[in-house]
């Protein structure tokens, strides 16, 4: 069994070396896969040398037609007695102990995918807060934002991830979110108490918000009882309004933004003591 991460990386080599930076820092030689195009790009150069040096084992092309489509390509070239953990570039591990750590957890769980919690970073690259891992899963915390898990922190067995069929490529934001929740219904899952990931804000899904709230609306259609369908419109109206505000906020007051975002966090560790 190994521990595969796979990191997807579209000519952004600032990124990717931030990544690179937290695979290297690892007391255990990380089973490293990258997934980009080959065009010959300062990024795909750099990924070809990482290769050279063997810290890259392997390069996946990435064949430019999504995000979603790109992750399946990685998952379709993992033995399915491995594992597989997505650390997009950018994405980092907290602590040179975490993969090392993950794989004990590996080692000893009897599910078929495991979740840990995540830090989250502003697209300035500070630290705002910690977001501990439920202590169960459940679909409806997850797709309502409430006790939510992060791809970054979630790991699955290969064979496992492709009998769900991997990502849905319909979907341009929020197809992890559906994949945990079909996940969910195979597999309860089993929690890591540790926190595992680093998330950057600034990415593919923060600048597209919207397109991300409109694919959970029908997300929570599908997978949630007919219950949920009053409170799943008005969280989406209300997701609507927030989002342009916090927007507007990030552009206009960034630094004033971050800092609202970090007393949160603040205050829901004072409540968790």
């Amino acid at each position: 069994m190994q521990l595969v991460v796979i990191t997807l990386c579209l000519n952004d080599l600032v990124e990717l070396m931030k990544t690179e930076k937290s695979i290297l820092s690892q007391l255990l030689p990380v089973e490293w896969v990258i997934v980009t195009p080959f065009n010959n790009s300062p990024t795909h150069m750099y990924v070809e040398q990482l290769y050279t040096d063997g810290i890259v084992k392997k390069i996946i092309p990435d064949e430019g037609v999504g995000v979603y489509p790109a992750m399946n390509a990685g998952i379709a070239d993992i033995d399915d007695q491995n594992w597989i953990w997505f650390i997009n570039a950018g994405d980092q591990l907290p602590g040179s102990k975490t993969y090392v750590n993950v794989i004990d957890y590996i080692n000893k769980t009897r599910n078929r995918w495991i979740y840990g919690g995540h830090f989250l970073g502003s697209d300035r690259g500070e630290i705002l807060g910690e977001i501990q891992a439920p202590e169960i899963f459940k679909i409806s915390n997850q797709l309502f934002s409430k006790k939510y898990i992060s791809h970054q922190s979630t790991i699955f067995s290969s064979k496992f991830i492709k009998e769900l069929g991997g990502f849905r490529t319909d979907l341009k934001i929020a197809a992890d979110w559906d994949l945990m929740a079909r996940a969910s219904l195979v597999d309860s899952g089993q929690r890591i108490s540790e926190t595992i990931s680093i998330f950057y804000m600034g990415g593919l899904s923060t600048a597209s918000r919207q397109v991300g709230n409109e694919e959970l609306l029908s997300i929570r259609n599908r997978y949630l009882s007919k219950y949920y369908l009053p409170k799943s419109y008005l969280w989406f109206y209300y997701r609507v309004i927030r989002n342009y505000f916090v927007r507007l906020g990030e552009v206009r007051l960034p630094k004033v933004v971050n800092w609202i975002r970090g007393f949160r966090f603040t205050l829901n560790s004072l409540k968790i003591k």
